[in-house]
């Protein structure tokens, strides 16, 4: 596992929307194991990032319920961003606005295209 640790570091490390890997299912269940140790490590944000490559939707939208239901909606916010979940993203924009983090929040509802959302934070803060 530590080959594969050693390959994923240098893969998190650049920017993920970039990264276009045709891989093979055995390597990506390797490097889905070296996620979920990085998850047992709290490591969220590596395992978000390998979730990513490996495009493994379902896994990144656990990770950011559970990093909503642990008040981490930064944590959350990329999770949901790389599975391109709406609902996820506007639930994590209205966690920001519990925050007060009133910016944060606008990021995640313009990323979740919830208008009705955006127009209420432009009109009032």
């Amino acid at each position: 596992m530590e080959d594969f640790n050693l390959v994923l570091r240098e893969l998190i490390n650049k920017d993920i929307e970039k990264i276009n890997l045709d891989l093979p299912q055995d390597i990506i269940i390797e490097f889905e194991k070296t996620a979920d140790n990085y998850l047992n490590k709290y490591m969220t944000l590596e395992a978000i990032k390998v979730f990513a490559i490996t495009n493994n939707v379902d896994k990144l939208n656990i990770i950011g319920n559970d990093c909503i239901l642990k008040d981490k909606p930064d944590l959350a916010l990329k999770a949901f961003y790389y599975s391109k979940n709406k609902g996820g993203l506007s639930k994590t924009g209205m966690e920001f606005l519990k925050l007060g983090e009133i910016e944060n929040g606008l990021i995640a509802f313009k990323l979740a295209n919830d208008q009705e959302m955006i127009d209420f934070i432009t009109k009032n803060f």
